[in-house]
């Protein structure tokens, strides 16, 4: 009996953890220092944990003096490629750009308490501004990613059929109680 009454309470008051990818790109870009946004990314508002953002670029980012500015909703996560890992959050190898043909993946992770405050509002703004030297051979010639966390979903109300059947479950609970008690 007890047993039964505690199942039905867990299922009344469950609540889930699912994890959440938001994607961006695949995109490109020509131009002198391009700028690339992604505006308006659908997001869950609420997280648990840290998020992880990763992304891939390829590129005129040959020299130290190519490198991007990367953004959250105006949170900066540091200049990136400039071969100077001290101003940025993420882990590309060396921080060193490349030649055009050479695709870079990195990641950076971003502490619940700052990416909490960024998804609030249910969206999600990024923006890669590109140096003026980034000017050679289309610039950016690929760029995508991804932002991934946990994110809490509330607690989903149970139809009253559910109520109904933890009702039910009493009901025979009870009818076992009372046969066990008139058979002795």
């Amino acid at each position: 009996m007890k047993s039964i009454l505690f199942a039905a309470s867990v299922a009344f008051s469950a609540s889930a953890a699912q994890a959440t990818t938001i994607t961006f790109g695949p995109t490109s870009a020509g131009g002198i220092g391009p700028n690339i946004a992604f505006d308006n990314l659908v997001t869950p508002t609420t997280i648990t944990g840290d998020a992880t953002f990763t992304f891939s670029v390829r590129g005129d980012l040959d020299a130290t003096n190519e490198n991007v500015l990367v953004s959250i909703d105006g949170f900066s996560l540091g200049r990136v490629l400039d071969a100077d890992p001290s101003n940025d959050s993420f882990d590309f190898a060396g921080d060193e750009g490349s030649a055009n043909a050479i695709l870079r993946t990195g990641s950076a992770t971003i502490s619940n308490a700052v990416f909490s405050s960024l998804i609030n509002d249910g969206f999600l703004n990024l923006f890669f501004d590109f140096s003026s030297t980034v000017n050679f051979a289309g610039s950016v010639n690929e760029l995508y990613g991804s932002i991934t966390f946990t994110s809490s979903v509330a607690p989903v109300p149970l139809p009253a059929s559910s109520i109904m059947l933890g009702l039910g479950l009493l009901g025979l609970g009870g009818l076992r109680r009372r046969k066990s008690r008139q058979a002795n």
